[in-house]
């Protein structure tokens, strides 16, 4: 169905680095999981772990053509939405939202060596925003592109490729950092270096061919970045 990437990206000039955000730069999926249950729950709805597992990676729109296809059309798809974000925001706020562990390293050492460095979620844009500045890592980001930008939702390479427009560039000088499944498939589709870092989704096999690497933490980048573009990253 796909063509290995590995050969042929490796020989490229990489200039840039597109970051999601949710499951990779903070730990924001068991607040998610528990969001969406709560509120599904207080409308009459039942969510199994296996159902918030097919909504990994995935934009708002198809998670409702999904909820919707399970529990018919009368599910009040943006009743649940409003209460699961703020049931969620709620404990996010009382509780913080764990970084994961070498986000600050990685950042610093694509900013030392003048990498630029974007953003593509598909969270919202003002809690995108708000979940960075209270991280203190806003400044890293100066390109964000979510959801809201794009006609299409990962796995489609929409996202992807809005934000190496913003940067002005080409996707094949590209690296994505992605913790989903349907991130990677999206990054290979726009042509460009994926790097999956699982969270909650273990890769299959495929998925593993697609990403150029697979890493166990983002503490594990210094010897990959280096191949990638080059150079040693001061850490």
């Amino acid at each position: 169905m796909f063509r290995s990437i590995k050969a042929l990206n490796v020989l490229s000039s990489y200039r840039a680095v597109i970051f999601d955000m949710d499951g990779l730069l903070f730990d924001t999926e068991s607040i998610a999981r528990w969001a969406w249950k709560q509120a599904l729950k207080d409308h009459g709805y039942i969510m199994s772990d296996d159902l918030y597992m097919e909504f990994v990676g995935r934009d708002l729109s198809w998670r409702e053509k999904l909820l919707k296809k399970i529990y018919g059309d009368n599910l009040p798809f943006e009743s649940v939405t409003v209460q699961r974000i703020a049931i969620g925001d709620e404990r996010e706020l009382r509780e913080g939202l764990p970084m994961k562990p070498g986000v600050l390293d990685l950042l610093y050492g694509l900013s030392d060596l003048g990498v630029k460095i974007a953003l593509a979620t598909g969270t919202a844009r003002t809690r995108a925003i708000r979940r960075l500045t209270n991280a203190g890592i806003n400044q890293y980001f100066p390109t964000i592109v979510t959801s809201e930008d794009v006609a299409a939702g990962k796995p489609a390479p929409d996202i992807f490729l809005e934000a190496s427009r913003r940067l002005n560039i080409n996707p094949v000088q590209c690296v994505v950092f992605e913790d989903s499944v349907v991130g990677v498939e999206a990054a290979f589709q726009a042509g460009m270096c994926a790097i999956m870092v699982p969270d909650i989704e273990a890769p299959s096999a495929e998925i593993r061919r697609l990403a150029y690497r697979v890493l166990d933490s983002l503490e594990q980048t210094r010897e990959l970045l280096a191949e990638l573009f080059g150079e040693p990253i001061k850490y």
